[in-house]
């Protein structure tokens, strides 16, 4: 089994204090598209504020599924590829002085998929 990050940064599980896998990004990083669109203008004080309505569009950056293959993605890429079994997202993050540091355990999305 391999598992291969698709987000711009090391990811690393740990257990009881002790890094137990290290993935370092692949460089091929997976996103959802950010579609704005002006929806309005606030003023404040004389000073006029454009507000900006945000939609999310397709995945890009998603390698199709290979056998054996998993891959670590960010919670909206497996928000809106919820069709796939074979996406990791970090859960249970690990934190040092505030800052996230890894995580205990990988979550995927429910589609009835036993891997």
């Amino acid at each position: 089994m391999r598992i291969i990050s698709l987000v711009p940064h090391t990811t690393q599980l740990i257990d009881n204090g002790r890094v137990v896998l290290s993935v370092p990004p692949s460089g091929l990083v997976a996103r959802v598209e950010v579609l704005e669109e002006e929806a309005d203008e606030l003023n404040l004080d004389g000073t006029v504020v454009p507000v900006m309505r945000t939609r999310f569009g397709r995945v890009t950056g998603l390698p199709n599924a290979m056998p054996g293959t998993f891959y670590i993605v960010s919670g909206l890429v497996l928000d809106y590829a919820r069709d796939r079994a074979d996406l990791l997202v970090p859960a249970r993050l690990v934190r040092s002085r505030g800052r996230v540091i890894g995580c205990q355990v990988f979550a995927r999305a429910s589609v009835g998929v036993n891997i």
